[in-house]
């Protein structure tokens, strides 16, 4: 299990809006607010977000709580992160080997790193669309 402290900002009925306190620095610069200096920070902008999580412990406004998720969800999400670009960057090789009758490796490149930018924006486009879905695995605890 994977515990992250948080802190309720809002209720909405039987949900809880947290904000996530990161206590561990992503060791590019040592900062743990998330600035965004890392090639994926910069494509999907490390914003402060609302997560909305079901509130089973009645937390209230300002209370610190633990959001806890489990291992085999992140392995999931980082396949999903990983995955998706790598598949159109094979993708798009692979159609540009297989159905362009004038393919020398360059234009195979070219393909190539084109899957791979429809497959990034279509990774944002899907963690756009799902940012709450995507933490619905998330249980809220009470901090020790």
């Amino acid at each position: 299990m994977i515990e992250e402290e948080a802190i309720v900002i809002s209720e909405i009925g039987e949900f809880a809006e947290v904000d996530i306190i990161r206590t561990k620095p992503c060791g590019l610069c040592g900062k743990t607010q998330g600035c965004g200096n890392s090639i994926w920070g910069k494509i999907f902008s490390f914003q402060k977000r609302k997560i909305q999580i079901k509130n089973k412990i009645h937390a209230k406004v300002g209370e610190r709580v633990k959001l806890i998720i489990e291992e085999n969800y992140l392995l999931k999400a980082s396949l999903l992160l990983y995955g998706v670009p790598l598949v159109f960057l094979f993708s798009g090789m692979l159609a540009a080997e297989y159905f362009i009758s004038i393919a020398n490796d360059l234009i195979v490149f070219i393909c190539g790193v084109l899957g791979f930018l429809i497959g990034i924006i279509i990774l944002k486009f899907i963690t756009v669309q799902n940012h709450t879905k995507l933490f619905s695995e998330a249980v809220l605890a009470k901090t020790d």
